[in-house]
C-alpha cells in the first residue's frame, strides 16, 4: 500500500468540490480529488440565479480563473465556451394548470419575474454532466491529482487525517473536504447526528432529461391569442414551474435541444413516477401535454430518477480539519433555485478559511452561517408549498424569497458581501417572515392578504414586488 501527504483531500468531485480543488491547486495547494465515479454522468440541479454568477465571478476574478468569469452569464458564456452545453435563464416563470384555472385577465394564474435584463447577462442552466465534466478536467488541468473510481473505505479525523481507499491506497491530508453529495460520506463514517428532522420541507422527486420538448411560452400565447408568455420575456427562456394538483413541474432547457423535466410533490400518497407514469402526468394537463407528446428521454440510461425524500441536513462540521461544502451538509428542494448559489457561497468561504489559514473561529462561522441559510431557506420554501391550493397566495409565497434574494444582489452588486445570503442575518426580516407566514394562513381576503404582506416587506422590496399594477410580470428585478 503507498502512502500520499496532501494539504486537502476533497471526496467528490461535482462541481463545488471541482471549483475548490480548481482555486486550491492554482493557488499552489496539494490537492487530491477522490470520487467512486466517474465523467461525464448524469446529475440534476441545473439553475443559476444572479447571487450564484455573481460569487462564480467574484471566485474567478479573485483567483485568477478567467473561465469561471465567462460561466457566469450566458453572452461570455457563449462567446468563449460555445461547445459548453448551458440555457439561457432570464428569470423564473409560474404557470397554474389546475382545472378552472385559465386567465381571465394577464397575470391571474401566471407570473414571470426577471433575474436579467438582456439575453447577454442572463443567468443559466448547466446540463451537469458536462459542466461538472469540464470544471473537474480544469481542476486536474490546474494540478490538483484525481483519483476516479476510488472509493473512501477508512477514514481517521486527526492531526493530519488518514484516508484509505479502495484501491489500496492510503492518503494523508491535513484538512479532509466533504463534497459528495447527498452520499454526506463524512456524516456515514462518522455517525454524525442527522438534522434533518428540522427542516419543515417535505418533498419529493421524480426528474429526468427529454428531447423534443415543445415551446411552452408559443402553447400559451396560443391559448390567449396575445403574447403575454414573452412578456416581460420568454418563458421558456426561464426556470419554468408548472403548477399540478399535489406539486409542480419543472423545466429547464438547454440549448443542445434536451430539456430537464421533473415532478415535485409535497404528497406521499401518490407513487414515484416512472417514464410511462411521467408522461401519463402530463397527458392530464392540455398545455404540457401539447409540449411533450413528442418528447423521449434521452437520460439517466435507468429512466426517471426518484428521491423519496429530497431534504436533508447535518451539522458541515465533523472535527476541526474534516469539513463539509454546503452540498453535502444540505439539501433542500429545487423550489426557487437556490442550490448552486448555496454551494458557491460555501466554495467562497471554504477557499478562504484554507487559503488565507484562519483559525477556527472562521470554520465556526462557516458552519453558523450555512445552519442559518438552511433554516432560513426552509421556511421560505416550507411556507410556499403550503399556499400552493391558492395561486394568489403562493405568488405572495414566492414574494418573499424574490425580496431576500434581489437584497442579497444588491448589496454585493454595491461591493458588500453580507454574513449571510437572503437575509439570513436580518432578525427583522426572520421576523417578518414569521408574520407573513401567519397572514398567508389566515382566513382574510386574498385582496387584503397580498396588500398586508406587501406592507411587511417594505423595508426590502426594492423593485416594486406585489404591485397590483405589475400584473404579475416583472421586469426590472434585475441587479446584474
Amino acid at each position: 500500500m503507498t502512502t500520499s501527504g496532501y494539504d486537502v483531500a476533497i471526496i467528490g468531485s461535482g462541481f463545488s468540490g471541482s471549483i475548490l480543488a480548481w482555486i486550491l491547486a492554482k493557488q499552489g495547494r496539494r490537492v487530491a480529488i477522490i470520487d467512486s465515479s466517474r465523467h461525464p454522468r448524469f446529475a440534476i440541479g441545473e439553475s443559476s440565479t444572479p447571487i450564484a454568477d455573481r460569487i462564480l465571478a467574484k471566485l474567478g476574478e479573485r483567483y485568477g480563473i478567467s473561465e469561471l468569469v465567462s460561466l457566469s452569464s450566458y453572452g461570455s458564456w457563449q462567446r468563449d465556451f460555445p461547445d459548453l452545453v448551458c440555457g439561457k435563464k432570464r428569470g423564473f416563470s409560474y404557470f397554474d394548470h389546475r382545472s378552472g384555472t385559465d386567465e381571465s385577465h394577464l397575470g391571474e394564474r401566471s407570473l414571470l419575474v426577471a433575474a436579467s435584463p438582456t439575453d447577454d447577462r442572463s443567468d443559466t442552466h448547466w446540463l451537469r454532466s458536462d459542466v461538472d465534466a469540464f470544471l473537474f478536467r480544469s481542476a486536474v488541468d490546474a494540478g490538483a491529482v484525481p483519483m476516479e473510481g476510488s472509493r473512501v473505505t477508512g477514514l481517521e479525523c486527526d492531526a493530519p487525517n488518514r484516508l484509505w481507499l479502495s484501491n489500496d491506497e492510503a492518503l494523508v491530508a491535513d484538512v479532509v473536504i466533504d463534497a459528495s453529495g447527498r452520499g454526506q460520506f463524512l456524516r456515514r463514517m462518522r455517525r454524525r447526528v442527522d438534522l434533518t428532522h428540522r427542516l419543515q420541507t417535505k418533498t419529493r422527486s421524480s426528474f429526468a432529461h427529454f428531447e423534443n420538448v415543445g415551446s411552452f411560452s408559443d402553447a400559451f400565447d396560443e391559448r390567449y391569442s396575445d403574447r403575454r408568455g414573452h412578456e416581460p420575456f420568454d418563458a421558456d427562456d426561464a426556470a419554468q414551474h408548472h403548477l399540478i394538483d399535489h406539486g409542480w413541474v419543472w423545466m429547464l432547457r438547454m440549448n443542445n435541444g434536451v430539456t430537464s423535466v421533473g415532478v415535485t410533490t409535497a404528497s406521499w400518497d401518490i407513487r414515484h413516477p416512472t417514464d410511462v407514469d411521467l408522461l401519463t402526468l402530463f397527458s392530464n394537463y392540455p398545455l404540457l401535454h401539447s409540449v411533450m407528446r413528442q418528447a423521449s428521454l434521452v437520460a439517466p440510461d435507468a429512466g426517471v430518477t426518484s428521491i423519496p425524500r429530497i431534504q436533508q441536513l447535518c451539522d458541515p462540521i465533523l472535527s476541526k480539519t474534516c469539513w463539509m461544502l454546503p452540498t453535502t451538509a444540505f439539501t433542500l428542494d429545487p423550489l426557487h433555485s437556490t442550490g448552486i448559489a448555496h454551494a458557491l457561497v460555501g466554495v467562497q468561504r471554504v477557499a478562504e478559511i484554507l487559503l488565507e489559514n484562519r483559525g477556527f473561529s472562521a470554520v465556526a462561522n462557516y458552519r453558523k452561517s450555512l445552519l442559518r441559510e438552511a433554516l432560513l431557506l426552509d421556511h421560505l420554501v416550507a411556507m410556499a408549498y403550503r399556499h400552493t391550493a391558492s395561486f394568489e397566495r403562493f405568488t405572495a409565497a414566492c414574494m418573499v424569497y424574490f425580496a431576500a434574494a434581489i437584497h442579497s444582489e444588491e448589496r454585493m452588486g454595491a461591493g458588500e458581501m453580507p454574513s449571510t445570503l437572503w437575509l439570513a442575518d436580518d432578525a427583522a426580516f426572520r421576523q417578518a417572515l414569521v408574520d407573513v407566514s401567519v397572514l398567508l394562513a389566515s382566513p382574510h381576503s386574498n385582496t387584503r392578504v397580498l396588500r398586508e404582506v406587501a406592507q411587511l416587506l417594505q423595508p426590502w422590496n426594492t423593485v416594486g414586488l406585489l404591485n397590483p399594477d405589475a400584473c404579475n410580470r416583472y421586469a426590472y428585478t434585475a441587479t446584474k
